[in-house]
């Protein structure tokens, strides 16, 4: 793997959850989590560094805490109280955080989306095919000088998405010099 033009690396947050369900904004609010105003969003809360909440509909969420889980238990106790329309959801999904400058041109070998405009818009989630599967991806920081992706497919898919990161990250550059197919 070329660490300078493409690098993927599997994420295994301590904390996971999905959250649906009417009042999953208000629990959330009420939890004291920042929720993104609009659907296919995501927010870092404040002061929860290594945290994020992903509004994936208008009423579905899915919240990541990579140390500690204390984030996710409040929402988990809020939404145990019957006071809120909204119930947890067991989210075990494969996530991979992906880098490097070659970063959105690698992916365009195997997802159609146009990777730029996710650039454009930080804060945005998008939901689309690469490799033929069902993905959500995200910027994940703001130096787009070296851009970071944070990828979520379900977790069946976790060894085929690997591999299919492994064979991007081949130097294609250093192929093609040796006279291989790139």
């Amino acid at each position: 793997m070329n660490a300078q033009s493409f690098w993927f690396q599997p994420q295994h947050p301590a904390a996971r959850l999905g959250l649906k369900g009417a009042d999953a904004a208000r629990l959330l609010q009420q939890a004291g989590i920042d929720v993104p105003a609009a659907a296919n969003a995501i927010m870092h809360p404040r002061g929860n560094t290594g945290t994020r909440c992903l509004r994936l509909g208008n009423a579905e969420f899915l919240l990541e805490q990579d140390a500690g889980s204390e984030f996710i238990e409040r929402v988990r106790k809020l939404a145990g109280t019957g006071d809120f329309r909204a119930w947890p959801v067991l989210r075990t999904d494969c996530c991979v955080l992906l880098g490097g400058p070659a970063l959105f041109e690698r992916l365009s070998h195997v997802a159609s989306f146009d990777f730029e405009t996710l650039a454009a818009t930080p804060d945005r989630v998008v939901m689309t095919l690469a490799a033929e599967i069902s993905v959500t991806l995200a910027l994940d920081g703001a130096d787009l000088t070296h851009p970071r992706l944070r990828l979520w497919a379900d977790a069946s898919f976790g060894i085929y998405l690997e591999q299919t990161l492994h064979t991007l990250s081949h130097d294609y550059s250093t192929a093609s010099r040796h006279g291989d197919p790139a």
